[in-house]
């Protein structure tokens, strides 16, 4: 215990150099006390330099994945990586060249700017003062000491506070405008100023206009109030769904205002702030909402003049926005797209929204001047209760695509969807209903589209001057306070409290009475069972418990069926217990039903139920509004069809293992696997989890299975995990972020929490001050410097 202060002060001094400025002179002071697994503890005594210390230790850790966003939102793919290459974005794999006009087009640098100096002035200097700590990091360490991934390269360079304040509206649009960044991108009038007829409409069966199957951000989160809690105060259990690879990892950090603000958790780059986390008083996660955060209008076209529009009988003229875009070896590429008073025109002809001689249609996208992110996280973080959290949500209406779940040591919970849904009414949307064919994409895509014939059914603003910011009002928004249970994970707001069911809101905020995805059915599952087990005494043990089981919804629904039809002697070759259909019921037989690492048969599940759940007519109990958590269910094996397709997709998933070289009881460690490069583990690190069909709620996506296993350069699913309760000394945590606080391969923060989300472990989360000195990991620096010292643009 006496050699801590020691230890300190060595950090102190050992912590490498410190930037010449005196102390009552440097608009930048700031001590970072990294704790174990490289988690930053930032304190400071004023916005800027707490900004600071968050810019440095993020870029200390994952410097080329922001250096590569910055590269994204200014519009410089194809100079730094030419304009054929791919980046994926959230709306799947672009060609850079199409990024780069959609983030130069969409992206309005003189309306952001405006809208921050109107807005909060302490979010304005906590992003000025990030970029300026990200900068210092670049000169410290210079070109030549960076990460591998981006080391003496010319991509790399200063960011200002405006290239953040792009990359947080890039965070803002990333389930509006984001989705149809190709859309926009290549949108351009037809050849032919003759009238053309209508593109046949052709929605995937996914039934959305994007390719969401690129789409995979999801996230499970569960608020408990005091009265079913075992200690009387609330109980919150965040586990967000989204991608280990790319710069939407989150990263871990505790930002400490004396007197102001002390808050821990994690954030996406260039937030400097944490967006799921937890105070003194109350803590918050967040999931993907099922509600539309914008809204499509079908414009009819002047005769003969496709760039033309009639609003109220009247012509308008598209307003063309044209972009240069300097590429890599090659002449610079100008494009231009075309702005309305209802947003942006899109194209994407095989989904039906093509620009012809008579129709285009155009995205009205709330979020696109969407400058209040920081305020509102800012807003969460200073809470003292989730009636603060409310009210927050409400006055800032910040939250552009996620529900928020809150739990409160007093022992409140609540759920919020406050999205940035557009004011859509259902008699709005009836009273402006667009044309057959506008109707008919709109029923096939479920979502609302809107004539643009009439000024009236305008709903959002194109230039953002709306004081309503063209949203939902916040009373006419899901909302639920509660001492009992609110949850989420991913399907609409419906059912988001099981014991009174959210109902009567616009469809444009989500569905209601639908089927819900198996995570959900498993959570309510799960929590029925601890509730019952505990005598509605849930103890935060019980959810990590929970959450680590790893079992398999999709397995205790139609496992035993499986397992009825390989009994069933039937005549065909491979239909009697010979072969690929033998090993898998042999597999199924011995399994026991969870995605664990060491269980045995679940891949060669996965694979099968991968085909099955597609089988038509697969339940003999059919979706019932008043069981939604049990219907639909039991397997129709009465009908022979179902029976033979069943049979089949079990051969068809046995014999996928065995041409990649795996038996089908090949354990899941041995085939999902995180395979980092990182020191000696070539062989990988096995991953808990299963895929988002199979309702684990331990989610994790990779790519096809094939010889290697499953493919693990794209992976979705758990990130951080954060479980909080509190006790007479505040706040007591326990969490994960599952890939590591670096995206860097040779940082010793790269890999080291997935060994533990391996073995199913949270760890204790260090918040008190006295916590935080007695790690055995502490590490120290203090950080001043001038503005001119810091390389700010």
């Amino acid at each position: 215990m006496t050699m801590k202060p020691l230890i300190v002060g060595l950090a102190l001094l050992l912590a490498g150099p410190v930037v010449a400025a005196d102390a009552d002179t440097a608009a930048y002071d700031v001590v970072i006390r990294e704790t174990a697994f490289g988690i930053p503890h930032i304190q400071a005594d004023d916005m800027a330099s707490l900004g600071f210390g968050a810019g440095y230790a993020y870029a200390a850790k994952n410097v080329c994945l922001l250096a590569d966003a910055l590269v994204t939102v200014r519009g410089e793919r194809s100079m730094a990586f030419g304009p054929e290459a791919m980046v994926d974005l959230v709306g799947g794999p672009t060609r850079n060249l199409d990024s780069d006009v959609f983030f130069r087009a969409y992206l309005d640098d003189d309306r952001i700017a405006a809208g921050y100096a109107a807005g909060d002035a302490d979010a304005v200097a906590l992003i000025d003062g990030y970029a300026a700590g990200y900068n210092h990091y670049l000169a410290e360490r210079g070109a030549g000491g960076l990460p591998m991934a981006c080391r003496d390269v010319d991509w790399v360079r200063p960011a200002s506070g405006g290239d953040l304040r792009r990359l947080l509206t890039e965070r803002a649009i990333q389930a509006s405008g984001g989705r149809f960044a190709t859309a926009i991108a290549t949108a351009a009038p037809p050849a032919s100023d003759a009238a053309t007829p209508p593109v046949p409409v052709s929605v995937p069966a996914s039934g959305l206009v994007w390719p969401d199957d690129a789409v995979r951000l999801g996230s499970n989160a569960y608020a408990l109030g005091g009265g079913l809690t075992a200690d009387g105060g609330g109980l919150l259990l965040g586990n967000p769904h989204f991608p280990w690879q790319g710069n939407s990892r989150f990263f871990q950090m505790h930002l400490t205002l004396p007197g102001r603000l002390d808050v821990m958790g994690a954030a996406l780059p260039p937030f400097p702030v944490p967006v799921i986390g937890f105070n003194r008083d109350v803590a918050w996660s967040h999931t993907v909402s099922g509600s539309q955060r914008f809204v499509l209008h079908e414009l009819p076209l002047v005769p003969g003049d496709p760039l033309s529009y009639l609003v109220d009988g009247r012509r308008e003229r598209m307003q063309p926005v044209t972009v240069t875009v300097p590429t890599a070896g090659a002449a610079p590429v100008t494009r231009t797209v075309y702005d309305t008073r209802f947003g942006m025109v899109v194209t994407m002809p095989g989904r039906g929204l093509a620009w012809t001689g008579r129709i285009a249609y155009a995205l009205a996208d709330p979020e696109r001047h969407d400058t209040r992110l920081v305020e509102q996280w800012l807003r969460l973080a200073t809470a003292a209760s989730v009636g603060e959290i409310d009210r927050a949500l409400a006055d800032v209406r910040g939250t552009p695509w996620i529900n928020t779940l809150a739990a409160d040591r007093q022992g409140d919970a609540l759920y919020a969807d406050m999205t940035g849904v557009p004011a859509v009414s259902d008699d709005l949307a009836v009273r402006c209903a667009p044309s057959a064919a506008g109707a008919a994409i709109a029923r096939a895509a479920r979502l609302v589209v809107l004539a643009g014939d009439r000024a009236a059914c305008q709903v959002v603003d194109r230039n953002g001057d709306r004081p309503d910011h063209g949203l939902m009002p916040a009373d006419r928004m899901p909302r639920r306070m509660t001492r009992g249970l609110v949850f989420n994970s991913n399907d609409s707001h419906w059912l988001a409290d099981p014991a009174a069911p959210l109902a009567g809101y616009a469809r444009i905020i989500g569905p209601e009475a639908v089927p819900q995805r198996l995570r959900t059915r498993m959570g309510k599952r799960r929590l029925d069972e601890i509730v019952a087990a505990t005598g509605g005494r849930v103890a935060p043990a019980d959810l990590e418990a929970m959450l680590f089981d790893n079992r398999n919804l999709a397995a205790e629904l139609v496992v035993d069926a499986m397992l009825s039809v390989c009994r069933v002697e039937r005549g065909g070759p491979g239909e009697r217990g010979e072969g690929d259909l033998a090993s898998a019921c042999a597999a199924l037989a011995g399994w026991d039903r969870s995605s664990s690492p060491d269980s045995r048969g679940a891949a060669l599940f996965r694979e099968a139920w991968r085909r099955a759940r597609a089988i038509d007519g697969l339940w003999a109990v059919a979706f019932d509004p008043a069981q939604p958590f049990t219907t639909p269910a039991v397997v129709d094996l009465a009908n022979p069809t179902v029976a033979s397709a069943m049979r089949r997709a079990l051969a068809e998933a046995a014999a996928q293992l065995r041409v990649a070289g795996f038996p089908a009881d090949i354990a899941l460690a041995a085939v999902q696997q995180r395979r980092t490069g990182a020191r000696t583990d070539a062989a990988g690190i096995p991953v808990p989890g299963g895929d988002e069909f199979e309702g684990v709620l331990n989610e994790m996506t990779f790519g096809p299975l094939g010889a290697g296993g499953y493919d693990a350069t794209q992976i979705y699913g758990s990130s951080y995990i954060q479980l909080v309760h509190w006790n007479v000394g505040g706040p007591v945590a326990r969490g994960l972020l599952t890939y590591g606080q670096s995206a860097d391969p040779a940082s010793p923060f790269h890999d080291d929490q997935t060994r533990l989300f391996a073995d199913g472990q949270l760890m204790a989360l260090p918040f008190r001050q006295a916590e935080i000195a007695a790690d055995p990991g502490l590490h120290v620096i203090r950080l001043r410097a001038g503005r001119t010292d810091t390389g700010q643009p």
